[in-house]
């Protein structure tokens, strides 16, 4: 009786994998590659669909650790650590995201989505300088990006700096009007520090001519 080489059992693991999630039974597939992950621990296939079987079952902490499995084998690939921050800012382990994100941007620096992302996870930080960086950085990459400007706009909103916040925010509604909705609580708060300050404005000019 013979017996299959690790890699010939692996393969019909991971072929038996794919069509229980064709199908929509992550459970099984899951039993089916964590048997394949002990035979061979350093297949990156295995992991992978550990990772995605784990999310479609709302297993985000596994998805990582596979996802953190596959950076072990392959620690210079830009999908990987761009995944891996993904899963950590879901995971609302915010710092974590921004170093996975800072990686695979050192990797591959002309990923606007990358930036895009970076910029999103520093402003939730309050880390100004940096985020106005990658912002740049973002736009500079992908200038017709909406969710960039939009993201620009909320930028400036939180650090009251209501004109160039609208001005940002109307571009990227005029790159993509459904934004609209998204924006529409916060934009009314910028119009309306815009109107007071306006006020302001001239009240002050009438005193001036007036004395």
């Amino acid at each position: 009786m013979t017996t299959d080489s690790p890699g010939k059992t692996v393969r019909r693991i991971l072929a038996d994998a794919e069509s229980l999630m064709a199908t929509s039974r992550f459970v099984e597939a899951l039993t089916a590659l964590e048997r394949g992950a002990r035979v061979d621990p350093d297949n990156a296939l295995v992991w992978e669909r550990l990772a995605v079987c784990n999310l479609e079952l709302k297993q985000p902490k596994k998805a990582l650790e596979a996802m953190n499995q596959l950076i072990r084998i392959q620690p210079r690939s830009v999908r990987y650590w761009a995944d891996k921050a993904y899963l950590h800012l879901l995971l609302n382990e915010s710092i974590e995201g921004i170093d996975a994100l800072r990686e695979s941007l050192r990797l591959h620096p002309l990923r606007a989505r990358d930036w895009q992302l970076l910029a999103t996870a520093l402003i939730a930080n309050e880390e100004w300088d940096e985020a106005a960086h990658a912002l740049e950085r973002a736009i500079l990459l992908d200038p017709n990006s909406a969710v960039t400007w939009y993201n620009y706009g909320v930028y400036y909103f939180l650090n009251d700096m209501y004109d160039e916040a609208l001005e940002a925010v109307e571009y990227a509604l005029s790159l993509d009007p459904e934004l609209e909705e998204t924006a529409s609580e916060w934009l009314d708060i910028v119009r309306s520090g815009i109107a007071e300050e306006d006020e302001v404005f001239d009240d002050e000019m009438d005193e001036a001519e007036a004395s």
